[in-house]
């Protein structure tokens, strides 16, 4: 197929330039977001989990509002606290829109995390965030759903355990899609960034389907290697 022919070599070295230009720009659009972009990834996108005032929770009930969900426990000493102030550090960089942020935690040990000792837990770090717990069947359908890793181990003292679980949080956006995953230690302004990159999308509808598209693209195989 014949292209647009440039007879002068600056009229050439113009165009090739433009061209770069929007391919820089394009190049740009996809690496805005600091965390991994898992758009294609198609994860939890079928699960259910009662919370703990025992409302049974699912994908539609992330609608609305960015969302930060989070795999852990009550009494893990380091991960799950830190990354409950952190999200409380981005809620504080957000100002008045730290309401469109809602934190969800999910128990990896519903043995010991009852309802009432996880909503405890994270209402002290957030009175918005939402815990949710249930049974080990639930627990490992909703893990699967995610490729979420999770694991009992032995303590150091006899009868006694821990639990080996992932860490990092998936990011949804106000359309409940499974946008991000966001490394467990990821600074806080760069998370606070990606929050309010997902919070503008809405103004800009384009911009959140571009992922949706070329990921239908990918997986249709519409898209051949040139």
């Amino acid at each position: 197929m014949k292209g647009i022919a440039f007879p002068h070599r600056g009229l050439r070295l113009a165009a090739g330039l433009l061209l770069g230009l929007l391919a820089g720009c394009s190049a740009q659009s996809r690496m805005d977001f600091y965390a991994k972009d898992i758009a294609c990834e198609e994860l939890g996108q079928q699960w259910s989990m009662p919370d703990s005032r025992g409302t049974v929770r699912g994908p539609k009930d992330l609608q609305g509002q960015v969302t930060y969900l989070f795999f852990g426990f009550t009494s893990c000493p380091d991960v799950c606290p830190t990354t409950m102030v952190e999200l409380s550090q981005v809620k504080h960089l957000m100002g008045k829109d730290a309401d469109q942020l809602q934190v969800v935690f999910v128990s990896v040990d519903p043995a010991r995390d009852t309802p009432e000792v996880a909503r405890t837990y994270v209402e002290a770090f957030d009175p918005k965030a939402i815990a949710l717990v249930g049974n080990e069947a639930q627990l490992a359908a909703m893990a699967s759903d995610f490729k979420a890793f999770y694991e009992k181990e032995p303590g150091q003292v006899p009868d006694t355990y821990t639990m080996s679980h992932i860490a990092g949080g998936y990011v949804f956006d106000r359309q409940g899609r499974l946008r991000l995953f966001a490394p467990y230690g990821m600074p806080v302004e760069k998370l606070f960034s990606d929050v309010q990159r997902l919070l503008l999308e809405p103004g800009h509808p384009a911009a959140g389907n571009d992922a949706l598209a070329s990921c239908h693209l990918k997986h249709s195989g519409t898209l051949a290697a040139r």
